[in-house]
Formats: C-alpha cells, structure tokens, sequence
C-alpha cells in the first residue's frame, strides 16, 4: 500500500483543495485530514534550524580544533565518486 502526503487546504465551501498531481493508480483511497497550525509548524520549523545551526558551529568549531592539532589529512577531490 502505498502512502502519499500531501498539502491542501479547505475552501469557503468545505471542499477539499490540493494543488498538486497524486501519482497513485486509479482506484479507492483513504484520505485522513489533519489541520494544520501554519503558525505553531513556522514556529517549530524556526526553533529546530535555530538549533541546527548551534550544532553547525560546534561542528565546525571541533573540526578546526582538529586542523590546528593536526589531527586532519588533505583531500584529493580530484577522485570522482
């Protein structure tokens, strides 16, 4: 069974609207609605990349540790993967 999610909103009227093409074959589907707080998911969204980036500048701030202790090798880059 295949499982699809998508956005959409509810107009004036109660219908349901989606903007986007479902790739799923003709047939029955289950459909489950959940409302979603656009203000409370921003909010979240704001505080997980607040702390993402605190993550980022530990990261980089251990790597530089290493370079200067030289604990790093050089990079070919010139490898194709």
């Amino acid at each position: 069974m295949a499982s699809v999610e998508i956005l959409g909103r509810v107009n004036e009227e109660g219908r349901l609207e989606v903007e986007q093409f479902i790739h799923l074959p003709p047939g029955e589907v289950r459909i489950t609605i959940e409302s979603v707080d656009i203000e409370a998911d921003e909010a979240l969204w704001d505080e997980q990349f607040a702390k993402s980036q605190d993550m980022l500048e530990q990261l980089s701030l251990e790597a530089h540790e290493d370079y200067l202790a030289g604990r790093t090798e050089d990079c070919d880059d010139s490898d194709e993967v």
